[in-house]
């Protein structure tokens, strides 16, 4: 589990609760949920097909999970297969493919043991590096749409309570209820946007973005190897995809000089 999510979520929630003291049962309606909760909801699954809109609370769920992306046990990885095949030839990585766990590196070795040209390694990874960032990024815009949506119906449930507060202005018993529903409405909405809706579409963007990264560097490696490029040098510039924090952890792991 994420634990940043976890915390995250919970502080929104008790800055919630604190903030409204004693009187937090008064955020609580009824109408409002319905107008902007089910109302943003309803938009969401007419803007995307239901291979998306009907997982939408799986993809929100994905944020509280923290998938491991091991950059240093990649560079591992990828320099040992670099000092074999470089020792024995590429041939020789054919036995070592089924331990290996990425899909995308595990493809990418065994076109290059099937000695594919490395331009059309490099197109095949890239192809693949582009359908997974697109789906990916498919599935995160069902979030984003939700977080528009929902400050919209927040709107919509701001003038329906306006309309029927001046429709019955002259009963002064139904102007708490009517105000209630035009002001919760646009709470509820921001509290959609801000807090279940775009903050785990950042965190799953952002998580892309590293896998992303972490594929580039084994398309590198990849070709390093094909290319029969002295390990050391692969591993320098492997080095390039690291953070550098991870960049200070390997040298520190390898006995060098962290400068």
């Amino acid at each position: 589990m994420d634990i940043s999510t976890i915390i995250g979520l919970s502080l929104a929630i008790v800055a919630l609760v604190v903030g409204a003291g004693s009187e937090f049962t008064t955020l609580i309606d009824i109408p409002s949920f319905f107008i902007t909760v089910l109302g943003s909801i309803g938009a969401t699954f007419i803007a995307h097909p239901s291979s998306r809109s009907f997982k939408m609370f799986n993809i929100i769920i994905e944020a509280f999970k923290n998938p491991k992306i091991d950059n240093l046990e990649t560079l591992r990885t990828l320099y040992s297969f670099s000092e074999k095949a470089r020792r024995d030839g590429m041939i020789s990585l054919e036995e070592d493919l089924p331990s290996v766990q990425s899909e995308f590196l595990r493809d990418g070795l065994r076109a290059a043991v099937d000695g594919t040209d490395p331009e059309e390694i490099k197109k095949i990874l890239e192809v693949k590096m582009d359908m997974y960032q697109e789906t990916e990024e498919d599935k995160i815009s069902v979030l984003d749409t939700w977080g528009a949506m929902a400050p919209a119906f927040g709107m919509i449930g701001t003038l329906i309570g306006l309309v029927l507060l001046l429709d019955t202005l002259s009963d002064p018993t139904t102007i708490g209820p009517r105000m209630s529903l035009a002001l919760i409405t646009t709470l509820y909405g921001a509290l959609i946007a801000n807090t279940i809706a775009l903050p785990p579409a950042e965190k799953l963007k952002k998580r892309v973005d590293k896998n992303i990264n972490q594929m580039r560097m084994m398309l590198e490696g990849i070709l390093s190897i094909v290319q029969g490029e002295n390990p050391h040098l692969m591993e320098e510039k492997l080095k390039a995809f690291l953070s550098e924090e991870e960049r200070l952890a390997y040298e520190a792991e390898k006995g060098e000089t962290v400068l």
